[in-house]
């Protein structure tokens, strides 16, 4: 019973950091299932991707309904993720599902690199009390394979890791394509729901799902989304920043700290 009430409140708190940061819930639901309720690496990663198809069609629906998706974007990148999550689940399948150590290493690397520079960003902007300006859109043919290009990264990083890459989604639509917050997340959230879902599908019929915890933290997850939602417009960029940094820095933490040992 306390395994159950465990995933429902970490569903809960996925849902909302995923409608809040545009990310699927995978960053909170993957230690959980596998650091508390002891599953399997590979177990917490195909549970974990299972979860996010609640948090990503709940937070997209939120944002989608408030307006804050750029649709032909999310096309865009859930159609690139679709190939990605298609490479990764073989991957994962075939080399990866009894030792990734190695790849969670270099995962761990790409947190540390991505906070150390966000964190950066967000202390300059903070000494000069104001927003750096952001770099104008590229052509749209530009625009339309980068798009594309993302989504095979990160659906290639969903079929292997259980996560969706809003972590790599919301920065790069800021940074390239002049987006704000709140539509970053709405955009992001939409567009890995095609690729999360066909992988969740993937690693349930490879039996890489619990699907008990599985549900209940999707459960969790679509009541944490909307409240999630209704907050997202209330935070400004600098705090959004400071955010993500945190988050790059415990999950570098996370699967960098068996090196230091």
């Amino acid at each position: 019973m306390l395994m159950y009430l465990i995933a429902l409140t970490s569903g809960c708190l996925a849902g909302i950091v995923g409608a809040l940061l545009g990310v699927s819930g995978g960053i909170i639901m993957l230690p959980v299932n596998q650091f508390i309720l002891g599953f399997s690496p590979a177990v917490a990663v195909g549970t974990s991707l299972f979860a996010a198809i609640f948090t990503t069609t709940s937070g997209a629906y939120g944002h989608f309904r408030n307006g804050n998706v750029q649709v032909v974007s999310a096309l865009l990148i859930g159609g690139g993720g679709l190939a990605g999550v298609l490479l990764g689940s073989y991957v994962f399948k075939a080399y990866l599902s009894d030792n990734t150590a190695i790849l969670e290493k270099l995962l761990g690397l790409l947190f540390l690199f991505m906070a150390i520079h966000m964190g950066r960003e967000t202390y300059r902007e903070w000494r000069q009390g104001e927003t750096e300006i952001r770099p104008q859109r590229a052509p749209y043919k530009y625009q339309s394979l980068l798009l594309a290009l993302l989504g095979l990264l990160t659906g290639t990083m969903a079929g292997v890791f259980g996560v969706g890459g809003g972590f790599i989604l919301v920065p790069v639509l800021i940074w390239c394509f002049a987006a704000k917050p709140y539509e970053a997340v709405g955009t992001t959230l939409l567009a890995m729901l095609p690729y999360i879902a066909a992988g969740a599908v993937i690693k349930t019929h490879q039996n890489f799902v619990n699907l008990p915890s599985g549900l209940l933290l999707g459960l969790g997850a679509i009541a944490g989304a909307q409240l999630g939602v209704v907050l997202s417009r209330n935070i400004n960029q600098l705090i959004f920043k400071l955010i993500f940094t945190l988050i790059f820095l415990y999950l570098s933490g996370q699967y960098l700290s068996p090196l230091l040992k």
